[in-house]
């Protein structure tokens, strides 16, 4: 049992009712409880295998070398951080374990994903229904994990700094919708009011001011004025000057985006969003085929290289960044990676540059095709394939350029760049 259970918690990071799930039908969940809790911790009330079960004694690091028994104190003080916050930082890990960065970067890809401008967010959400049916499970690894943090205290040297879970950014209000139907009315209803009050207020300078027959207002200059029942093209005239002068917007308060655009400037979201579409425009064109895993790596980079308080700084979410990759015109191929493949899952997913408006886009077009229904392809089964749609005459620079532009080598076959595996060190 205990076997069994340690093997489905090799996984890393599990919920106990996916891990039930996977065992045999009838099996007792307080055994499979009793078992769980020999090889691994409750993390956010779901289960992490415990850093000694990964990292035996009289093993080492494949990147660094590194002896297991400082491993797994580097892995513990990555769980334990997840145990006060589902966000870590991996720079602050990298400081304060003093591991290499590929060590690190293991321990965080097994338990948590990288979202872009914001860190590592624990993989599971909080499993609120285990902790509630298991209050005494639940403090007996809390215990546990003080005499964790004990010991990482002293090892570390942690300070209060390090101690402390970082503070939520505090939610910002949803913003107001109102239907155009309804910022007529508004308008209309704010402008009539005003009107009434003025037309009152101009009556009573009227019969102030009344020197005998006339009875058209007149200007400060002495020029009748006609008066004409207003129009309602010339109520929301009015309403837009009205708004205008005392900081509303159709009647309404109106928030950042909307002053933005009032003053001739997009709304903050529009803003990041186009230079968003800079930035992927530019790397799509000199790179035509990109996993997501590499495309947020090159997008890291590019924000590290910006000032400070660049609007990119603010966070950008993976799904805005497939969805703007998808909209500017990329395609995503469905590249059909092997059962046995050690790619993560940003790595199988593939993106590529439809048309980038030069003579060789059908040329790519094919060979994606092709990639399309195969993991890996030798040389002469694209340029067969192009010879069937561009006949003999086919240059072969024209290939050279095709598959220098989409593709990888290794060992005679060619591979979309980004999804070539690495062999397996020992």
């Amino acid at each position: 049992m205990k076997t069994l259970v340690q093997t489905r918690a090799q996984r890393e990071v599990i919920a106990f009712a996916n891990l039930m799930s996977l065992l045999a039908s009838g099996t007792d969940p307080a055994a499979a409880l009793r078992c769980i809790q020999q090889v691994a911790l409750l993390v956010q009330g779901n289960w992490v295998v415990k850093s000694d079960v990964l990292y035996p004694k009289d093993t080492s690091s494949p990147h660094s070398g590194v002896p297991a028994d400082v491993l797994c104190r580097g892995r513990d003080f990555v769980m334990w951080k997840f145990t006060q916050d589902r966000w870590v930082i991996r720079k602050e890990v990298a400081a304060v374990t003093k591991l290499g960065p590929e060590d690190v970067k293991d321990f965080l890809e097994h338990m948590s994903f990288l979202r872009i401008n914001k860190g590592w967010e624990f993989k599971l959400r909080y499993d609120e229904d285990f902790v509630r049916k298991h209050p005494d499970v639940d403090q007996r690894q809390q215990m546990l994990w003080k005499g964790i943090q004990a010991k990482l205290e002293k090892v570390y040297n942690l300070t209060k700094e390090h101690m402390a879970p970082k503070k939520q950014p505090a939610q910002t209000a949803a913003p107001l919708l109102v239907s155009g139907e309804q910022r007529v009315s508004l308008a209309k209803a704010k402008v009539k009011q005003n009107y009434g009050q003025l037309e009152q207020d101009y009556q009573k300078q009227k019969a102030e001011g009344r020197t005998g027959g006339s009875t058209c207002p007149t200007d400060a200059l002495g020029v009748h004025i006609k008066e004409e029942p207003m129009s309602d093209e010339e109520l929301m005239e009015m309403s837009v000057g009205d708004g205008l002068n005392n900081g509303l917007v159709n009647g309404i308060h109106s928030e950042e985006n909307s002053v933005d655009s009032f003053n001739g400037h997009l709304p903050l979201q529009e803003r990041v969003t186009q230079e968003l579409r800079a930035f992927l425009t530019a790397t799509f064109k000199k790179q035509y085929v990109l996993t997501l895993n590499e495309l947020k790596r090159l997008f890291n980079l590019h924000v590290a290289s910006l000032p400070p308080g660049n609007l990119l700084f603010s966070g950008i979410s993976d799904k805005l960044l497939q969805d703007l990759v998808l909209d500017m015109g990329c395609k995503q191929i469905m590249v059909p990676f092997p059962p046995q493949t050690t790619a993560l899952p940003d790595e199988q997913k593939v993106f590529a540059l439809w048309e980038a408006g030069d003579t060789y886009d059908q040329h790519r077009q094919i060979l994606l095709e092709i990639f399309s229904k195969n993991y890996r392809v030798r040389r002469n089964v694209i340029q067969n394939q192009l010879v069937q749609e561009y006949g003999e005459d086919l240059d072969k620079q024209e290939v050279d350029k095709v598959l220098k532009d989409c593709c990888v080598s290794q060992g005679g076959m060619w591979y979309l760049k980004g999804t070539v595996q690495q062999p397996a060190t020992s």
